[in-house]
């Protein structure tokens, strides 16, 4: 198993991987646990820090 972050110029690499494996059909839903207008951004950041989440997504709906 392998684990690995974005940074740097692997950034892209990393996007047509995922870009790939979205259009595949992977199912991401099991690792949001949180979802946030990005007028309430400051409760993201919270849930990030908290340690208590997944992914977090601000919306711009």
């Amino acid at each position: 198993m392998f684990i690995k972050g974005i940074y740097g110029r692997e950034m892209f690499e990393t996007w047509y991987k995922m870009a790939a494996l979205i259009q595949s059909g992977l199912d991401l839903s099991p690792i949001i646990t949180h979802r946030f207008s990005i007028d309430d951004f400051q409760k993201g950041f919270d849930a990030m820090r908290s340690g208590q989440s997944g992914k977090v997504i601000l919306s711009w709906d």
